[in-house]
């Protein structure tokens, strides 16, 4: 093995203390001899193994050590989503994770200096935390230093989706570094200004703001102070808020579509037989259900395979999709994705963050309920709708949904018909452009029919 990364990750460029990389197929951290203080504090104090225990830490070893840098090996993630693909509960779990271990930070004489959402991913339905960096040595009347950080990350954007709407997440598409305070204190509504938690973390944190930044003169003399004991009260308020929040309930479009659809019981269950069949014979390690809704199908692959991806557009739908799959199916990944607007490359250069369908190639691609959606509703060609899935995953399962089909003229209800070619035999003709192997399955009791597509081995 050489001593040098073969390629450090662009989103670790920011971190003084050391680098993330590959080398021959493993994940590693190094720590500089600027960051070696604290990791040794970090391990030494016992946090590491700690945190490692209750699965809040990605798990590493200590590997070798290299022009006076420590090498950690990480264990590497399936799959990573960032917060603006994330549902509020999401969010407000990551948030309170970071408060948590803050908490046991200080308990061990450390504390984080970074509190961004993007040190936080998902692993078997729980969020757990990356950055081994971003823990340093607390003294006593230290302030949090991430504290304005944890503010515009995490506790901002819940306050502007709990009062005003939980698309208000998508703000952190444009905002990497967190969505600003002035922005969040002019966004939020008249009330919070008389609720305790937006007051003090967003309101009047924002006056001061505005004040210092405003100030020509020089801040000289002693730093600010928080005794140890008022640092941990706040922390604690913030993690008893946040525990208590709850997901708006607001009604989307296609939140309830599986208690909106024209599908018999008899229908339903061949349809769900169907693609299990499908699943079983495919036998994939990593399935990608587009359109997933509140995650029916995806539950039902996850029975057959180490991983799926489930992505939808619809808040409500991840919503209800996350709460179960953290619950019941640890193997299912939630990512709030709209198909028209993909998350693209974004950061330094477009690459601190990867764009989705990179991150989604899989073994099997599920575009159940979907294709109307995209060729009727949003003008997609035939030929993009099978891209879509050939270039995501060698075996995919389609479903074509007739004209006639209440959800299908529910899409034409304000707009003119000009999909002449929405038809079972133009759809089975393109699928065969992009997939050696083609065959249709009609769904019992219903006029929908699904596709089978494989190519050949």
């Amino acid at each position: 093995m050489t001593n040098w990364p073969e390629e450090i990750l662009a989103a670790s460029f920011r971190d003084p203390s050391g680098r993330v990389f590959r080398q021959q197929g493993r994940l590693y951290r190094s720590v500089s001899s600027t960051g070696l203080a604290d990791y040794l504090c970090f391990t030494h104090s016992g946090l590491a193994e700690q945190l490692q225990e209750q699965k809040s830490l990605i798990k590493f070893t200590e590997d070798r050590r290299c022009n006076g840098d420590l090498f950690l090996e990480l264990d590497e993630l399936p799959f990573i989503s960032y917060p603006y693909e994330w549902c509020f509960g999401q969010l407000r779990d990551a948030a309170i994770l970071t408060i948590q271990i803050t908490l046991s930070a200080l308990q061990k004489g450390m504390i984080l200096k970074d509190a961004s959402a993007f040190n936080v991913a998902w692993q078997r339905g729980k969020p757990v935390f990356l950055d081994h960096g971003s823990f340093t040595i607390y003294h006593e009347g230290q302030p949090w230093q991430a504290y304005l950080q944890f503010v515009k990350h995490f506790l901002g954007p819940l306050l502007l989706m709990k009062y005003q709407d939980v698309r208000h997440l998508e703000f952190l598409r444009n905002h990497l570094e967190g969505i600003p305070l002035d922005f969040l204190s002019r966004n939020l509504p008249l009330k919070t200004w008389f609720k305790l938690c937006p007051l003090l973390h967003i309101h009047v944190h924002a006056i001061f703001q505005q004040k210092c930044s405003n100030s020509r003169r020089s801040i000289q003399g002693k730093q600010p102070q928080m005794p140890r004991s008022r640092l941990q009260d706040m922390l604690q308020s913030l993690l008893e808020y946040l525990t208590r929040m709850k997901a708006p309930q607001e009604q989307t479009e296609w939140g309830n579509y599986y208690q909106d659809t024209n599908y018999s019981e008899k229908a339903f269950s061949h349809k769900k037989d169907l693609v299990q069949q499908f699943v079983c014979q495919v036998q994939p390690e990593r399935t990608v259900d587009f359109g997933a809704n509140t995650g029916v199908f995806s539950f039902l692959a996850a029975e057959h395979c180490k991983l799926v991806i489930a992505a939808d557009g619809d808040p409500k739908a991840v919503e209800f999709l996350y709460q179960q799959a953290s619950k019941h199916y640890p193997q299912v990944y939630p990512v709030l994705q709209d198909l028209n607007n993909p998350s693209p490359g974004l950061g330094l250069f477009n690459a601190e963050r990867e764009p989705f369908f990179p991150r989604a190639k899989a073994d099997l691609a599920l575009g159940l309920a979907l294709l109307h959606h995209l060729h009727i509703g949003s003008n997609w060609t035939l030929q993009h709708c099978l891209e879509l899935f050939a270039r995501t995953a060698p075996n995919a399962l389609l479903e074509f949904v007739p004209k006639q089909d209440s959800q299908v003229q529910r899409l034409l209800r304000s707009r003119p018909d000009i999909c002449s070619d929405w038809n079972l035999p133009a759809l089975l003709a393109t699928c065969r452009q992009y997939y050696h192997l083609c065959e249709s399955l009609p769904i019992a009791d219903s006029e929908r029919v699904l596709i089978k597509l494989q190519h050949r081995l």
